[in-house]
């Protein structure tokens, strides 16, 4: 690990009545110092002025904090200035010239994990809290940072390391319990606890990062007004030809607190349009990927296509034309408005419920990273299950049981390459 000392602007970029810049390292005292004539005193808040060349930059409050009772786990500086890009900008290229370097993205974190102040899953979840789009997601990602999935992996890990042990002992020492009976063990309680860790995953996403609804139906049913309708604006462009949207659109808006992404798609049809095609199969991956599939229905048709896809809500369109019912459909008008409230409402009713999940769980998954390697450590684990019921040798056994541990060992960063972490701290803003 590099021992430079490193800075960055902690906070975004506009006018605000605070900017704050970080400094972190073994000479963040002696760097600040020389622009603050101040003693800097640890985690004492000193109102001071922030020199370059010799003038009044402006007038501070700087906290130092000293390692390894700090995030990154080094010496640490928080200088608090008036939130005026400009200064900012000026006293980050004055902390540089004095012996700083450029923090890269998400660097005070990636140090903090390196320093032992954190594990993998805890460093994945500082990112997930400043970006969650829900008070239910920054809870999830708050369950992680305080330790929880990590406790429940290293319990887990612990179980399978002693039953490995226990096999190595027997494989190394056979002579040993040549009396004993056959060794015995319960691997499913330990895949019972994963999966069900594995399911928070999707809850936990559409938490932090609002919920996928996309719109689907038969050509000019009114899926682009339907959008539209329920993000206040046009975003969809509506006309009453037929295969207007032959292409994904997208449109964010907020229910009640909860960040909804629309997604309006091509209408399903059999076409020779080849343009139209393209976007038929781009509708139905999108629907696909979805959380909340919406099938909309044109209430002046008497029959409707089953389209053979799955929907989790109906709705019925253009009721303002014709009065008609449609069993189990929400009946709307885009046109008019009515009915958007019901359908909005719909909504937020499935995407709470599909977040309630996660409040009867402590162990939550929140990256996409994570619920690969539990997965994966599942799979291993169902392997040596069933390699146990064939009678298969224990040290065959063995192998998947392992094969379990180095993936959690993964999980939490006890092993870990260079190229991973890059990976996963470029997606960092850069004072964090």
């Amino acid at each position: 690990m590099e021992n430079d000392t490193i800075v960055a602007i902690a906070t975004p970029p506009g006018k605000s009545a605070i900017g704050i810049i970080r400094v972190s390292g073994t000479d963040a005292f002696d760097i600040v110092q020389k622009h603050v004539k101040k003693i800097l005193k640890e985690r004492y808040a000193i109102h001071a002025d922030f020199e370059v060349d010799g003038k009044i930059l402006d007038d501070t409050i700087v906290i130092p904090y000293k390692g390894p009772k700090t995030y990154t786990g080094e010496d640490m500086v928080e200088i608090s200035f008036h939130g005026n890009w400009i200064i900012l900008s000026s006293a980050l290229k004055a902390l540089v010239d004095s012996g700083a370097r450029m923090a890269e993205n998400g660097e005070f974190t990636k140090r903090a994990f390196l320093n032992g102040k954190m594990d993998l899953t805890q460093a994945e979840a500082v990112e997930e809290i400043v970006d969650s789009t829900s008070l239910s997601g920054v809870e999830s990602a708050r369950k992680v940072i305080d330790g929880n999935l990590n406790k429940e992996i290293l319990r887990i890990r612990e179980e399978l390391l002693k039953i490995s042990s226990e096999i190595e002992v027997r494989i190394d020492y056979p002579e040993e319990f040549e009396n004993e009976e056959r060794y015995d063990f319960d691997l499913n309680p330990i895949i019972e606890d994963l999966d069900r860790m594995l399911s928070t995953y999707n809850p936990a996403r559409v938490a932090i990062e609002g919920v996928k609804v996309a719109l689907f139906g038969d050509v000019n049913v009114g899926k682009s007004s339907i959008l539209n309708a329920l993000v206040g604006f046009d975003r969809a462009i509506v006309t009453p030809i037929p295969g207007t949207t032959r292409d994904i659109v997208e449109a964010e808006t907020f229910i009640n607190n909860l960040k909804v992404k629309i997604i309006d798609t091509a209408g399903i049809r059999n076409t020779e349009d080849e343009i139209e095609k393209i976007g038929i199969e781009r509708a139905i991956a999108a629907i696909k990927n979805a959380d909340i599939k919406v099938y909309v229905l044109d209430a002046t048709h008497e029959g409707y296509d089953d389209l053979k896809i799955k929907s989790d809500i109906k709705v019925l369109n253009k009721v303002d034309l014709v009065d008609r019912n449609v069993r189990g459909a929400i009946k709307v008008s885009a046109k008019t408005g009515y009915g958007i409230e019901n359908l909005k409402s719909e909504i937020e009713q499935m995407t709470k419920s599909t977040i309630e999940k996660l409040n009867s769980s402590q162990s939550v998954l929140i990256a996409q990273r994570q619920y690969s390697i539990v997965k994966n450590s599942i799979q291993e684990l169902k392997k040596a299950v069933e390699a146990k019921s064939f009678g298969y040798p224990i040290d065959v056994i063995a192998v998947n049981i392992r094969n379990a541990i180095t993936q959690f060992d993964l999980l939490t960063g006890r092993v870990y390459v260079d190229d991973l972490l890059d990976k996963i701290f470029s997606n960092f803003c850069v004072g964090k």
